[in-house]
């Protein structure tokens, strides 16, 4: 059942979108997030390594100290699930 709240549509990451999102979301962290930890994340999506660089950000966030917008936690759960279907 609708309720008055607007509805948006989220689409799925493309492959191609994959590394350039994941850079603007490492952009995005960068201020809440340990300077190793961004440098190291670059590095890896710059050698092309998503599914680790997926794993060292989901490693990073597991205990909860990284606050984040409802935007930002939608864009991590579409970049996992575009690097997963890959």
């Amino acid at each position: 059942m609708s309720g008055p709240e607007p509805t948006f549509r989220i689409d799925p990451i493309e492959p191609s979108e994959v590394g350039p999102r994941f850079l603007a979301l490492i952009d995005h962290l960068e201020t809440v997030l340990q300077p190793d930890d961004v440098a190291t994340l670059r590095s890896l999506v710059a050698r092309g390594d998503h599914a680790s660089a997926y794993e060292r950000l989901d490693a990073i966030t597991d205990d909860g100290t990284v606050s984040a917008d409802t935007a930002t936690l939608v864009e991590i759960v579409l970049l996992g699930q575009a690097i997963r279907s890959s």
